[in-house]
């Protein structure tokens, strides 16, 4: 038990640490706005918007995998937002919109898993703008690292469960 209190004071200790490291000490303008700039067009209600086009294009698979993932993510990620209730780095916030998980970093790994598995070609660049959503909630002080890490394996989980479901 006192094992237990040890490493969650260490792991938390270690998590601060970097949070200021990335948050405070990085900081510049221009990285900044950049950065705001990924943010906005990550947000979680804007990932409707391509299954939307693939189903206009008549990708029905395509699109179909990526409005369950979406629905998934919204079935999992808010419940967990508001049954876990963890405070943002900035401050006090409703429970629905609260720290654990970062919906940003979740739905945007669910994308990239679904849309990766049709087109094996943008793995890459997919997972590498999904990192950078993820790295630009905790450069922007909306999320801790550990929101940031449940959220990519959340979101990885929910996009494989789709591809194994829906496949």
């Amino acid at each position: 038990m006192i094992f237990l209190f040890i490493f969650t004071q260490a792991l938390c200790g270690f998590e601060d640490n970097i949070y200021i490291k990335i948050a405070e000490d990085w900081q510049s303008k221009p990285f900044h706005y950049f950065l705001k700039g990924v943010s906005i067009v990550s947000h979680p209600e804007f990932d409707i918007i391509p299954p939307i086009l693939f189903y206009t294009f008549n990708k029905k698979k395509i699109a179909k995998d990526g409005i369950f993932g979406f629905a998934f993510d919204i079935g999992i990620v808010y419940p967990l937002k508001i049954g876990i209730n963890r405070q943002r780095p900035s401050g006090k916030s409703e429970a629905w919109n609260s720290s654990f998980p970062s919906g940003h970093t979740t739905f945007t790994f669910t994308q990239a898993v679904i849309y990766s598995h049709h087109y094996p070609r943008l793995k890459i660049p997919l997972f590498l703008y999904a990192g950078l959503v993820g790295f630009s909630r905790v450069y922007l002080a909306r999320h801790y690292p550990t929101d940031v890490i449940g959220g990519a394996i959340l979101g990885i989980g929910i996009g494989v469960a789709v591809i194994k479901l829906f496949d």
